[in-house]
């Protein structure tokens, strides 16, 4: 019998590399009626989503790309991010992604562009969205998106947006004049709590989470000296010196004190003498149930070693003080450079230890349930649930939703949303597709309408108003702000903030920088009908105007102390009560809560159950 013919080498009866993307391309072309040769794409954003998106890009036949993306890339995104290997860990994402897509198969005239840079710095301002067709967002933070958003409007340029959490997501278009903005829906504000809930009188594990991390955890191994009681309640008109505002203990580590003793007597401080403290605070309790101390004597305590391979139950109490006490010890003895400069880091095994026992001691004082190991590394390390299947969904939307916009069938393009469950009058539906809405006209971005801002006035300096609001609640990336009345002419300008600092000498600067300390109400310019702050983001190209109201606001729903409205009359504030409510009424009162300050710890949480701290 003849000898068989010789196999041919691997992939020698393969197409030319050009040959499949030829036809992938004709058959993209046919399919959707657009030519893709002359259409340039700019994706922002190349982690869990951009990652699916520029490979479909490439083997749809797209030819003309540039990616940019500011991170590098972590041992935690190689179980999604599938262009990624561990080897790549450290690279920024925006190159490497480059890299892998090049070697698909793919058309000599590929031309694949890589920035590692943060979308908002000068070098990307409008006039280099200009050079492109479209703009495709795969980001994962609002502020990002909220200035790719503006800086799209402002160059007319059409804009898919994008966005994932666990099994949910959503894409649609943003089209001048035509849909909704990203901010025409405003982002719900994540929950807020005051720092009197988390210090004084919490009722979820999350305030303990919060407690243990931001307050007790900074306090000793952060060099932050914070009261872990807040007495204001106690005594609102400013009198101390009743039994509930006694001082507190000190926690410094005194000379000739053990590692061991320094953690028991921490221990002793907070969850006995700090209790005590709490317990003399008798108004706290007409409506609450006390708390109860929990005695480090009476415990029985276990050899903490075994309990760091524990994670998927709570540690009972007596296992939590014996993680504590350890922890305090390893970081006090093995780490002593680093105290006074520790920063909490979820995958930090000290850190976490410490965290998880210390909050559910807490939750313990004040009868919560315990959580285990892994949920406050959950909740405390800002995880967020990223399904793969979901981000290859949506980026799949992305590149039918930019193929519709492309081709110049805007009328076609939907709001596409892949849901968890089955939705419909059947409920047989997980990928809903519904039409786009038209503008908000009360949108101050998009639809230029004046603001409304409610805040104390005498409280507010100048300082706070430009950080908190006009750079962190509202995003202006380089503002100029100026405080102007509208109906007098009389009276001039008062210039509060430059946003080009490099356009101002050192007496400008200086002269603009002596108004940061004053409050509101005390500016040259009076407040009153007529006076609006200008607002002109040159980098945004985006300017508003904001008409402010003098108000006191209860702190309870309003953590942040102020209350923002785009372009809509603002709700008249909610007066505090003049009893105190039920616990249930309380809760529900403070998830409607807007903003943030520095005294407010905010979480958000998706349908997966899982609760990010902020």
């Amino acid at each position: 019998r003849a000898a068989p013919a010789p196999r041919a080498a691997k992939g020698a009866d393969r197409a030319p590399r050009s040959m499949p993307l030829t036809a992938r391309q004709k058959a993209t072309q046919e399919l959707s009626d657009c030519s893709l040769e002359k259409a340039r794409v700019l994706v922002v954003g190349a982690g869990g989503i951009g990652c699916e998106l520029v490979k479909n890009l490439v083997l749809t036949g797209f030819e003309d790309i540039t990616m940019i993306d500011l991170d590098t890339i972590d041992y935690s995104n190689l179980n999604r991010q599938f262009l990624f290997r561990a080897h790549h860990v450290n690279r920024p994402k925006a190159l490497v992604a480059r890299e892998a897509v090049l070697e698909f198969p793919h058309d000599e005239g590929l031309d694949i562009k890589a920035e590692h840079g943060n979308i908002k710095e000068a070098r990307f301002g409008p006039d280099f969205f200009r050079t492109f067709d479209i703009v495709l967002n795969a980001l994962d933070n609002v502020d990002a998106r909220r200035h790719v958003n503006r800086v799209c409007l402002a160059t007319d340029k059409p804009l898919i947006e994008s966005g994932t959490m666990g099994y949910v997501g959503q894409v649609r278009a943003i089209l001048k004049g035509r849909t909704k903005c990203f901010e025409c829906d405003p982002v719900a504000p994540p929950k807020s709590y005051p720092i009197c809930t988390v210090r004084n009188h919490p009722d979820k594990p999350v305030h303990c989470i919060a407690w243990a991390k931001e307050l007790l955890f900074k306090k000793i191994f952060g060099g932050e000296d914070t009261d872990l009681v807040d007495t204001s309640e106690e005594h609102p008109d400013g009198d101390d010196n009743g039994p509930g505002a006694a001082a507190p203990p000190p926690l410094q580590r005194q000379p000739g004190e053990t590692a061991r003793q320094y953690a028991e007597r921490i221990f002793r401080t907070v969850f006995e003498a700090d209790v005590e403290r709490l317990l003399n605070m008798a108004t706290l309790w007409k409506e609450r149930t006390p708390p109860v101390k929990v005695v480090l004597g009476s415990l029985s305590l276990p050899d903490a070693a075994p309990l760091a391979e524990v994670e998927q139950r709570a540690w009972t109490v007596p296992e939590c003080a014996a993680v504590m006490l350890s922890s305090i010890e390893r970081i006090l003895t093995d780490r002593t450079a680093e105290v006074g400069s520790l920063s909490f880091d979820k995958d930090d095994p000290d850190a976490l230890d410490f965290v998880t026992a210390a909050a559910n001691l807490r939750s313990a004082v004040f009868h919560i349930p315990l959580q285990s190991r892994w949920d406050v590394k959950e909740i405390a390390g800002n995880i967020i649930p990223a399904i793969a299947t979901t981000n290859a969904i949506i980026a799949g939307f992305i590149v039918l939703e930019a193929l519709k916009v492309l081709r110049g069938d805007l009328d076609a393009c939907r709001y596409c949303v892949c849901n968890r469950l089955p939705s419909g009058r059947k409920r047989d539906v997980l990928l809903p597709a519904s039409r786009l809405d038209a503008p908000n006209r009360h949108c101050f971005v998009c639809a230029g309408s004046t603001s409304t801002l409610q805040l104390d006035a005498s409280r507010f300096t100048v300082g706070m108003f430009l950080e908190q609001v006009v750079k962190k609640h509202l995003s202006f990336h380089k503002p100029t702000v100026d405080l102007v009345n509208e109906i007098d002419d009389s009276v001039n300008p008062l210039q509060l903030c430059e946003g080009d600092d490099d356009a101002l000498d050192d007496d400008e600067k200086a002269q603009l920088d002596r108004w940061l300390d004053t409050p509101l109400d005390q500016l040259p310019v009076k407040l009153g009908p007529g006076v609006v702050f200008m607002v002109d983001d040159t980098s945004q190209q985006l300017k508003c105007k904001i008409a402010l109201s003098h108000c006191l606001l209860d702190e309870e729903h309003f953590p942040s102390g102020f209350q923002f409205s785009g372009g809509m009359p603002a709700p008249p504030p909610p007066a505090p009560p003049a009893v105190a409510d039920d616990e249930s009424s309380a809760r529900n009162k403070r998830q409607k809560t807007e903003g943030q300050t520095a005294a407010a710890v905010t979480v958000v949480d998706d349908e997966d159950g899982a609760i990010l701290l902020e």
